[in-house]
């Protein structure tokens, strides 16, 4: 089975043919690339967008898409790690974020909705509390919740107001159209002003490189000192709606939120390449906790 975003159809786009020249290339056509090429073209900058394969065919079509400044129980780790500053950064640039994603909404029709956002907790609250404090600290007023509208106990949750979700493809099929794309091509080599592609050339005075893993070799070894994790999503219908989404603070947890009359369920997350729950384990939670859910899709991201 697919995502269920990808019932929303994106047109397709030539591949490159002979050399061009631009002054800026990204290179990768997932959300991130696609709004780097969106500002850029806003603000007057002439860019150039070469995907491998088609646009949106990577993780961006496995996203749960949800848009929040609460990523698990960061703050408290932020702060020790990073220091005020810095966590404010953090906490105010995600905040932002999430005003962006509106206005683009306007724009662009996507099924923006607002939603509270909230990380529970199903042993103790300890955790939650040191979160809490730690927000207050950032000056952010997040709200501890004592109950929850799920089909298991929880200690408590953190809430954070005013979240959001969308519909990610319909928001990039808007902006596609703005740009200059060349699918089917895959840049094979970065060399200093020049991007060398199965074809042909593009030679550019910046380029971005927004793929999901880095495709830049020499400098770092990045390439080794990064891992990838796997992480499931079930979408079942025939159940009551969900408001607001939830997230367990542990990483076995579930995750569950609302896409108008179905719900996504995600968990058995892993290390790529190591075991874990995945796909067994949220069929066994989808069986315990929503027996009556008929399931619509399900897809892995990485």
């Amino acid at each position: 089975m697919e995502s269920i975003w990808t019932k929303e159809a994106l047109p397709h786009y030539p591949a490159l043919w002979g050399d061009i020249h631009t002054d800026v290339l990204v290179v990768g056509g997932g959300i991130a690339g696609l709004l780097c090429g969106y500002f850029l073209t806003e603000a007057g900058v002439p860019c150039v967008l070469a995907e491998r394969g088609k646009i949106t065919g990577g993780n961006t079509r496995f996203t749960t898409a949800k848009i929040t400044a609460q990523h698990g129980l960061c703050y408290d780790k932020l702060l020790r790690r990073f220091g005020t500053e810095n966590a404010q950064l953090y906490l105010q640039a995600n905040l932002a974020a999430i005003e962006e994603y509106e206005a683009l909404s306007r724009k662009f029709p996507c099924d923006f909705s607002r939603q509270d956002h909230f990380v529970y907790a199903r042993a103790g609250v300890q955790k939650l509390e040191t979160e809490l404090a730690a927000l207050e600290q950032l000056g952010y007023p997040g709200e501890f919740v004592r109950e929850l509208p799920l089909p298991f106990p929880v200690s408590g949750a953190v809430r954070f107001p005013d979240q959001a979700q969308f519909h990610p493809l319909k928001l990039l099929h808007g902006i596609a159209s703005r740009l200059t794309i060349y699918e089917d091509t895959p840049v094979n080599r970065l060399e200093p002003g020049c991007a060398v592609t199965e074809h042909g050339r593009i030679h550019y005075e910046k380029a971005i490189v927004a793929t999901h893993f880095p495709i830049l070799n020499r400098h770092g070894l990045y390439f080794l000192k990064m891992y990838q994790s796997r992480s499931y999503v079930m979408a079942l219908g025939g159940l009551p709606k969900v408001y607001g989404m939830y997230l367990d603070e542990s990483e076995k947890g579930l995750s569950i939120r609302g896409v108008g009359d179905t719900m996504l369920l995600g968990g058995g997350g892993h290390r790529t390449g190591k075991r874990g729950a995945g796909w067994a384990g949220l069929e066994n939670a989808a069986q315990q906790y929503f027996p009556q859910g008929k399931i619509l899709g399900r897809w892995a991201a990485q």
